[in-house]
């Protein structure tokens, strides 16, 4: 399995004492963090073209009129994961909280996948 270091940003979350939430801004059109409990989890990059059968039935979806987000959520259930493309702290960052931060990730790809 392979696993991404990303160089992010953290920000406090609102009504925590030291709880920080990871937006990902940095991130490209086609590049998503998978949040697991709310928790950033897996990166998925989706190109046009790809050797991962998996990545290639999420574009094929994507390219149907389906919903990234509802992919997500719904792959998620299926393997009894809480899944989504979104954080729900969204929103409730506290400002000037900024952290420079590293993160690890799993790239999810077909071996992640047939492991669940």
């Amino acid at each position: 399995m392979k696993k991404m270091i990303l160089n992010t940003e953290s920000y406090l979350i609102k009504g925590t004492k030291a709880e920080r939430f990871f937006p990902f801004f940095e991130l490209e059109y086609n590049e998503w963090v998978i949040y697991e409990n709310d928790s950033p989890k897996y990166f998925l990059y989706l190109p046009q073209q790809s050797k991962s059968d998996f990545v290639n039935g999420i574009v094929a979806q994507i390219e149907s009129g389906i919903d990234l987000r509802k992919i997500i959520i719904d792959l998620g259930s299926k393997f009894e994961k809480d899944w989504d493309i979104f954080s729900s702290n969204l929103g409730n960052e506290i400002k000037d909280s900024y952290k420079s931060e590293k993160i690890e990730l799993k790239s999810i790809s077909d071996d992640v996948i047939n492991g669940f």
